[in-house]
């Protein structure tokens, strides 16, 4: 069928699309736990409270996300 076909094609736009967020999100990680090296070294401290509340405005609807994502990176930096 026709809505079949149409289906596939915008489930793999979306498999394309998942595969780019897995690739950014991993570069983001990295640079976290970078960022969570130079922060030992200096002895600053891992939360950055000014940082986190910037991010989530940006986020907008995807604020939950971030969340996760920024809990994630803090794990990482530890």
């Amino acid at each position: 069928m026709e809505w079949e076909n149409e289906l596939m094609k915008m489930r793999k736009q979306i498999d394309t699309i998942d595969d780019e967020i897995i690739k950014l999100l991993n570069k983001r990680m990295q640079l976290c736990k970078e960022i969570g090296e130079i922060k030992r070294m200096r002895s600053i401290p891992i939360e950055d409270c000014k940082r986190e509340n910037e991010i989530l405005q940006k986020a907008g609807i995807f604020k939950s996300v971030f969340k996760e994502i920024i809990s994630l990176c803090k794990d990482l930096e530890k």
